[in-house]
């Protein structure tokens, strides 16, 4: 795929700026050391050596804050500059066009032969299954794609639009048990269900466990990172963040626009309030309010989230 100023005007947000030479072509996006003459990067405003960076990486596209790319000092003309506040932004929005366009040509609308599918699951359009899964008499919508190795139980609804990876367990059995009347372990049954809301992605190894009675529910367009463990009746809200290691504990909550650090966990039936971040290897034993930031362990308050 071959990227010109007219394309990436088309899919970039409107207030992004371009100068240079509008005649460039790019064919991939790459990092700043790494990049060749006709691949776009990305420079991040405020790094350490950004005023070398805008001046020696060998991109002919290069994606910057207005403040960065006044640090350049050589001919505007053999450079296309896509000048934008959040060069980030920029950056994921041209990435994301490139490589979805190869994914769905991978992925689209396919099922491996050696996936098992119950014959009661119920599949929406453009579906892929990858190879060696498993899935359960559940509901898949449309454009959802799973990667190999998953097991899906049959208590699961998945929307539309989610990506879940290869090596993930969802909606299996939580972990409970009681001691019965001669003091022996014995299992509680978990009989409830797993929601799953449009657009969120499940990455490596993770887990969610179904309801003991009721539901365990991930809602639209939170991003599960790689070895997360979701305990039953758990919950979290939209457009969370939840980096890898986490663990929720049984009937946990993570409420809206969180960033939830590496290897936080969370005591049984705490709520996490929207809008917080938490530092690496928290451990909420109590409830955070909206707003905060937390660390440490156990977690305690650090500052606002403003």
């Amino acid at each position: 795929m071959k990227l010109d100023y007219q394309l990436l005007k088309s899919i970039l947000p409107n207030n992004c700026q371009f100068k240079g030479d509008f005649e460039l072509l790019f064919n991939n996006i790459q990092s700043a050391y790494e990049s060749k003459a006709n691949e776009i990067t990305w420079i991040k405003n405020g790094v350490k050596n950004e005023a070398e960076l805008m001046n020696i990486v060998p991109a002919n596209g290069i994606i910057c804050a207005p403040s960065s790319q006044k640090l350049f000092n050589g001919d505007i003309n053999t450079k296309l500059f896509i000048i934008h506040p959040n060069p980030k932004l920029i950056f994921q929005i041209i990435t994301k066009f490139i490589y979805d366009s190869k994914f769905e040509k991978q992925f689209g609308n396919q099922i491996h032969p050696s996936a098992i599918i119950d014959p009661k699951c119920v599949l929406g359009k453009n579906v892929s299954i990858g190879a060696y899964c498993v899935i359960g008499a559940c509901k898949i919508g449309d454009n959802v794609v799973i990667h190999d190795h998953v097991k899906i139980y049959d208590c699961v609804t998945i929307d539309h639009d989610c990506l879940i990876r290869e090596f993930c367990s969802i909606g299996g059995e939580g972990f409970g048990f009681i001691k019965n009347i001669d003091g022996i372990n014995e299992r509680i049954p978990h009989i409830g269900e797993v929601i799953i809301e449009n657009n969120v992605c499940i990455f490596p190894f993770s887990n969610v466990d179904r309801g003991t009675l009721g539901k365990t529910i991930i809602k639209t367009h939170t991003v599960i990172d790689h070895f997360v463990h979701i305990g039953h009746n758990s919950k979290t809200g939209e457009n969370n963040i939840i980096a890898a290691g986490t663990v929720l504990a049984g009937g946990s909550e993570i409420r809206n626009n969180c960033f939830i650090g590496v290897n936080t966990l969370l005591k049984e039936k705490k709520i996490i309030g929207s809008n917080v971040l938490t530092g690496m290897g928290t451990v909420v034993v109590k409830n955070i309010p909206d707003n905060e930031i937390w660390v440490g362990n156990p977690g305690r308050f650090l500052k606002n989230n403003t």
